[in-house]
């Protein structure tokens, strides 16, 4: 598999993620989660670094943001916080990390075919598995009425050209089909579908922190969601567990 399978967003699509939404939730389990560690906290995916920000005032560990996105490198730096450009499915590996991030960001790691998501969703996640560096995740989780439908049709709406083009349209009138993801593709998933992926990639889920249920519009229901919600995890390497 190489990298340039992967589904990646417009830079306007990037631009509306520069934003502090889910940072409390995320420090906060972040703080739960992981035991008091030396080393740097890599943020994968960091974007302006407003995670990395908090962490390293909570904490007191460096921090270090890696991202494709120039601009939020750019951001960053402004900011004082330290970042360099990366490919999560190939980031650059230094020896000094004690804690790799995935923030919100698997999800957004698409192919053109689930077999192909799956595989660089995982991929992410291998990258870091001979180093024995402790990962800490944090995803949406997307429970459905029916098994686990729901995240594959969010998938075949949003990766359709087509299928975009119409729920684009909708979002005109149904605020909850807003999504900045259309064209491209994002790939939720259920808690037991995520907790397979961490295996199948070697790790193992140390610790998990279920997050708290968010309210689902009635437009979405037409999707079978059940429930959405932020789960965090602390994976391990299989042999190092």
């Amino acid at each position: 598999m190489t990298v340039d399978t992967q589904q990646k967003l417009s830079q306007d699509q990037i631009a509306e993620f520069y934003h502090d939404v889910f940072v409390q939730d995320q420090a906060r389990d972040f703080s739960a989660l992981v035991a008091p560690l030396d080393g740097v906290i890599v943020d994968i995916g960091g974007g302006v670094g407003y995670f990395a920000e908090r962490i390293r005032a909570e904490h007191g560990n460096p921090v270090r943001v890696i991202d494709m996105d120039p601009e939020s490198i750019a951001r960053c730096s402004e900011r004082g916080v330290p970042a360099q450009v990366g490919d999560a499915l190939n980031p650059p590996v230094i020896g000094d990390e004690g804690c790799v991030c995935f923030n919100l960001i698997l999800h957004h790691l698409v192919a053109r075919g689930e077999a192909q998501t799956r595989a660089l969703q995982k991929g992410a996640l291998m990258a870091w598995r001979d180093h024995e560096t402790p990962i800490f995740v944090n995803e949406y989780i997307y429970q459905s009425f029916l098994g686990t439908v729901s995240g594959r049709l969010i998938y075949a709406i949003t990766a359709s050209r087509i299928l975009s083009a119409l729920a684009g349209f909708a979002a005109r009138f149904i605020p909850a089909f807003r999504a900045n993801t259309f064209g491209v593709g994002v790939r939720f998933r259920a808690h037991e579908e995520w907790m397979a992926l961490f295996r199948e990639a070697g790790f193992v889920p140390e610790a998990v922190r279920i997050g708290a249920e968010e309210q689902i519009k009635p437009p979405l229901r037409l999707l079978l969601i059940k429930t959405i919600r932020r789960d965090s995890f602390i994976l391990r390497p299989a042999g190092t567990a």
